[in-house]
Formats: C-alpha cells, structure tokens, sequence
C-alpha cells in the first residue's frame, strides 16, 4: 500500500533561512523582520495563502526538511 504524505507548512529558524517551508519540497517564504502582532498575522496569512496554491512538482524535492 502506497500512501502519500500530506504537504505541511513548517517553520524553519536556521542560520541561513528563516521562514515558512514546505514538508516535502523546496517552497518558502523568507519571514521579514517584523515589529507588530498584525504585521506578524498578515505574512502568516499571505504565506498561507501562497502555500496553499503552490505545486510541489514545481519544486526541487527534498528530503530532510522536517
């Protein structure tokens, strides 16, 4: 039985990236240094959003994300 992982949306904190990341390809979204909580809630929301509607075919496959 072949059962396919579901695509998560996971933070990453490194020393070279810092942002939203996709569990099984190479997607993200460079998180900007921001000051406010509504700021803070409007990139998650907008990183949401573009998460949602990317292809994971569209991107370089990699493992060891998670």
């Amino acid at each position: 039985m072949n059962i396919a992982t579901p695509k998560r949306m996971i933070w990453v904190d490194g020393d070279t990236f810092t942002g939203w990341c996709c569990s099984l390809c190479e997607w993200g979204v460079t998180a900007p240094r921001l000051e406010s909580t509504v700021a803070v809630l409007a990139f998650n929301r907008v990183a949401q959003e573009s998460f949602e509607k990317h292809g994971c075919d569209k991107h370089t496959c990699q493992s060891g994300h998670a």
